[in-house]
C-alpha cells in the first residue's frame, strides 16, 4: 500500500493539482466565506488509533465553531469504534472497507470545507480533491500533494501531534490549544466484562498493563512485564496512589487478540495467581474505556490505548523507544514518560522505521525505570 501510495498516489495528486489549476479552483479566492454559509465539512483521517484519538480536540472545536454544520469523517474500519465513542459524526465513511462507495459518496456530496489531517501520504489528498470542496486544507510537507489544497499549514516534525491537528483550523480563524480530556464519553451503565465482575468487586486498585505493541520495535519483553506486575502488586498495596492506605491490587493485562498468548505467559511468570487477570483480546473498546476510567494507573508502550487513557483522565506511564516523546508523549503532572536517550532515536516517522536489529532503545529500559515512573504518575 505504501508503494502504491508513493507511485500511483503521487501521479493522481499531480493530475488532480494540474486539473484544479486549469479550472482555476486551487486559489483561496475560489472558496465561499469561511465565516458564514458552512453547511457540510469533511475531515479525512487515515492511520491508526493514536491519530484518531488525537484529532478529537480538533473535531470538538469544529463542532463548537460551526454548530449548524454536518461533519463527515473518513477513516479506516479499525477506528470506527473510536469515532463512535467520541460522538457519532454526521457521516462515517470507512474507506478501506468500502473504497468505491466512499469515493462515490465524496464525489456526490457537496462539501464546503475539506480538512485532510494526513501528514505525508498521497491518497488522502486524492480524496480531498474528489470531495470538490471550494476550501481544502492540508499540511504543507509533501510537494506532490500541495497543489491539491487551497490552504496549506506548516507541519512541525517535533510538535505535539494533537497541536499540529489543531493548527489545521487556523485558516478558518480558529486558534486553540488541544484539550484531550473530555473528548470521550463512556456510558455510565456500561457493565464490566464478565470475568472482571468478581475481581472488581474485591479490588481496591486496578492497574492496567498494555502488553502489546503495534510493531516489534515497541515491544518491551515478557520477562520484564512479569517482574513489573509482581512488583506493582507488592509495592502498591501500601500508601502509594491517592486512594488511601492498604487495599487489594489487581493487575489487568490488556491488548488485542494477538496479545492473548503473551499475556497468559506473563500472568504465569508473575506468580500472582488471581491477582492478575488476562484481558487481552477479550474487551470491546467501550469496555476498555470503562476499565480505564476505573484504573488507578495505565502502563504500556506508546500506543493508541495510552492516548485513550490520557483522554479519560487515567494516570499513565508510557515507554518510548523509536517514537518521539515530544510529538507523541502525553502531557500533564500525572503522566510519566520513560525512555533511554539514544543517538539514533527517534527513528519512527510517517509510519516508517529505520531498520534496527537490537532495538536497544527499548531493551535498555529497566523495570526499575518503569517503577520510578509509576511512583511519579501514581503518587
Amino acid at each position: 500500500m505504501k508503494f502504491l501510495d508513493a507511485t500511483a498516489g503521487g501521479l493522481l495528486c499531480w493530475a488532480g493539482g494540474y486539473w484544479l489549476h486549469l479550472m482555476g479552483r486551487n486559489s483561496r479566492a475560489s472558496g465561499k466565506s469561511l465565516e458564514t454559509g458552512i453547511k457540510r465539512i469533511l475531515v479525512i483521517r487515515p492511520g491508526g488509533m493514536g491519530d484518531m484519538i488525537l484529532i478529537q480536540p480538533m473535531l470538538k472545536s469544529l463542532h463548537r465553531h460551526f454548530p449548524m454544520a454536518a461533519i463527515d469523517l473518513v477513516c479506516e474500519k479499525r477506528n470506527r469504534d473510536i469515532a463512535l465513542l467520541a460522538g457519532d459524526p454526521a457521516g462515517l465513511f470507512l474507506y478501506d472497507a468500502r473504497p468505491f462507495r466512499t469515493l462515490m459518496r465524496l464525489c456526490r456530496t457537496r462539501y464546503d470545507i475539506t480538512i485532510d489531517t494526513e501528514q505525508f501520504h498521497n491518497f488522502s489528498a486524492v480524496m480531498a480533491w474528489l470531495s470538490g470542496a471550494p476550501v481544502r486544507i492540508g499540511f504543507k510537507i509533501n510537494p506532490a500533494r500541495n497543489p491539491i489544497y487551497t490552504h496549506l499549514v506548516n507541519y512541525d516534525l517535533e510538535g505535539y501531534e494533537a497541536g499540529e491537528f489543531m493548527a489545521l483550523l487556523a485558516p478558518l480563524g480558529i486558534g486553540e490549544e488541544p484539550v484531550l480530556q473530555g473528548c470521550f464519553t463512556v456510558p455510565a451503565t456500561l457493565p464490566p466484562p464478565a470475568l472482571m465482575e468478581p475481581v472488581l468487586s474485591a479490588c481496591d486498585r486496578l492497574i492496567l498493563i498494555h502488553v502489546g505493541a503495534s510493531t516489534r520495535y515497541k515491544h518491551w519483553g515478557s520477562d520484564k512485564f512479569a517482574e513489573l506486575a509482581e512488583r506493582l502488586s507488592r509495592e502498591f498495596r501500601g500508601s502509594s496512589f491517592e486512594s488511601g492506605d492498604g487495599g487489594r491490587v489487581v493487575i489487568g493485562l490488556v491488548g488485542g487478540k494477538a496479545d492473548a498468548e503473551v499475556a497468559g505467559n506473563i500472568a504465569r511468570q508473575s506468580g500472582l495467581g488471581e491477582r492478575v487477570v488476562v484481558l487481552a483480546g477479550g474487551l470491546s473498546l467501550a469496555q476498555m474505556a470503562g476499565l480505564l476510567q476505573r484504573a488507578a494507573l495505565f502502563i504500556g508502550g506508546d500506543s493508541g490505548l495510552a492516548h485513550l487513557a490520557v483522554a479519560l483522565g487515567t494516570p499513565t506511564v508510557v515507554l518510548f523507544g523509536p517514537s518521539d516523546p515530544m510529538k507523541w508523549g502525553v502531557r500533564g503532572p500525572r503522566h510519566a514518560v520513560v525512555l533511554k536517550k539514544m543517538s539514533c532515536a527517534p527513528c519512527f516517522i510517517f509510519g516508517y522505521h529505520k531498520p534496527c536489529r537490537s532495538i536497544q532503545c527499548m531493551a535498555d529500559i529497566s523495570v526499575d525505570d518503569v517503577m520510578e515512573g509509576c511512583r511519579s504518575a501514581g503518587g
